[in-house]
């Protein structure tokens, strides 16, 4: 069975994109930014980042010590993808998406994504649920380094303008609201430190298919990439 690696920045529609895609083949789904995501909760849960309050308002760094431990409990993630839809287990707490919304979870993640021993052991994670095939996994890196042997590649891509508005409008924010504004600068120093990220940075893969979606609907995007994987003949 194969695999099917859908890439981009934040909010571009990877995961809603990502969900229907695998129902139309009856894969599983794995969004794999939820992996760091419950890292993060659960290193601030447990109280492991020492320099929280500072990292959490842009102006910390993790210490030395801390991202020991955080690598730690990267190595202590796992994914059940026995529903279809990926449960994130973390030193054997599972957590559900709603779980990994937070503000301080939206704040922290970047910093501890960029750790390359972090970055490490969850690319394993990602690497084994890859492997058992049938599966669409959403990221940033997986075309690229997490599972480039992907035989469907796809990079969503849209300005942080669109991305902002969908993200504020699906949080039930009118646009030019606070909300809208924050979310754009969010998006806009995710970009930052996606792109410039020395370990994996957000790219495009050579051999993806780029799907810029400003002027695109959910339906659309899905479409695409549904009609392209099934005019390969690499479908199982």
């Amino acid at each position: 069975m194969t695999q099917i690696a859908i890439d981009g920045p934040a909010s571009s529609g990877k995961s809603s994109v990502g969900i229907r895609v695998a129902a139309s083949f009856g894969y599983g789904f794995l969004d794999t930014g939820l992996l760091y995501r419950a890292v993060t909760r659960a290193a601030l849960d447990g109280g492991v980042l020492g320099a929280t309050g500072a990292l959490l308002e842009g102006t910390g760094t993790i210490s030395a010590g801390d991202a020991e431990k955080l690598v730690q409990l990267a190595h202590l993630a796992d994914v059940d993808l026995e529903s279809g839809s990926a449960t994130i287990v973390v030193d054997g707490r599972p957590f559900e998406a709603s779980e990994l919304e937070g503000g301080d979870v939206e704040r922290a993640v970047a910093a501890i994504a960029a750790i390359p021993e972090v970055r490490a052991a969850l690319r394993s994670v990602q690497r084994e649920t890859a492997m058992r095939g049938g599966v669409v996994l959403a990221g940033r890196d997986i075309g690229t380094v997490v599972y480039p042997e992907a035989l469907h590649k796809f990079f969503l891509d849209a300005s942080a303008e669109t991305r902002a508005l969908r993200r504020a409008i699906q949080r039930g924010f009118a646009e030019g609201s606070e909300e809208h504004q924050e979310a754009l600068r969010s998006l806009i120093a995710r970009d930052r430190e996606d792109r410039g990220r020395a370990v994996a940075p957000l790219r495009a893969a050579d051999d993806a298919l780029l799907i810029v979606t400003d002027s695109l609907t959910l339906d659309d995007v899905v479409d695409q990439i549904v009609q392209r994987v099934r005019s390969s003949s690499h479908v199982a």
